[in-house]
């Protein structure tokens, strides 16, 4: 008797706790409004690689580099951007733009560049940007 009271007591605790729970989001597949970026980098002597996923993302990024080369191969694409924009800045150490670039729809380029300072660093400047972005620095030669 006394086991059977207990079942009947926690089945009937569980029915009430279970239906005060709601579920406050229609859809359970929908993203908040801002969620962390997906992000990937690789640097190395030759080469400097990044990638981002974003929704709704503002921030400044700055990546100081260390591709050393007399030639670069510039690379960059955007795709999928649906708001927002960016702005892609790759410096030299002696303050020359190799890339000052504001994008805000989907593009791809490439081009090669011979300079004469070493490269100092990448900034990236996001602006609600949601969408998929690239960026390849490479030893040309």
């Amino acid at each position: 008797m006394k086991k059977s009271f207990a079942l009947i007591s926690v089945l009937f605790l569980a029915i009430v706790f279970f239906s005060s729970c709601k579920n406050e989001d229609s859809n359970p597949f929908s993203l908040p409004e801002v969620t962390a970026p997906v992000i990937a980098t690789n640097s190395t002597t030759e080469n400097f690689s990044y990638s981002i996923v974003a929704k709704n993302y503002t921030k400044q990024e700055v990546y100081n580099i260390q591709v050393v080369s007399d030639s670069i191969k510039v690379s960059y694409a955007t795709n999928s951007v649906t708001s927002g924009q960016m702005e892609v800045l790759v410096e030299l150490k002696d303050g020359t733009k190799l890339v000052s670039r504001n994008l805000s729809g989907v593009l791809a380029a490439n081009d090669y560049k011979k300079i004469k300072s070493p490269l100092s660093k990448v900034t990236l400047n996001y602006s609600n940007f949601t969408g998929q972005f690239a960026l390849s620095l490479n030893n040309a030669f």
